[in-house]
């Protein structure tokens, strides 16, 4: 959703609250309208936590230095990664009906990729991942 949908929403859900709450004013149950003024609050602050963990990035690099992860959180927190790539193999985990993880492991050392992507996402990375390893490993 774009900024400027987002502020209409935010927007048109608070004229709601605000129709309802004069209905509830007129009621004499004035009470209830802090919670619903709490309520638009509390969609606006999920919203915006939605967008800025939607900021987290992961990058994969495959070159002569190694198989290197980098994780970049939404507030620019880096953590990095090197992977030995020709002991790198890539691991699918079905965890249940239509679910499943994908990890890179090396000798012991095992980590989680594309944990924000969707099953099927995560199927075709694997196959990319996995394809560039093998060229790399062929080399």
């Amino acid at each position: 959703m774009s900024r400027k949908h987002f502020l209409w929403m935010i927007a048109g859900v608070a004229v709601i609250f605000l129709l309802m709450g004069l209905r509830f004013l007129a009621l004499g149950a004035w009470p209830i309208l802090p919670f619903m003024l709490f309520d638009v609050a509390l969609l606006w602050w999920a919203m915006r936590a939605s967008y800025r963990s939607g900021e987290a990035v992961e990058e994969l690099r495959l070159d002569s230095s190694g198989l290197e992860l980098v994780r970049i959180s939404p507030l620019g927190h880096r953590q990095r990664t090197l992977l030995e790539p020709h002991w790198a193999r890539v691991e699918l985990e079905e965890t249940g009906e239509q679910q499943n993880r994908l990890w890179l492991r090396a000798g012991s050392r095992r980590e989680p990729v594309g944990g924000f992507l969707s099953p099927p996402e995560r199927v075709e990375i694997a196959r990319i991942i996995e394809d560039g390893l093998n060229r790399f490993q062929r080399r």
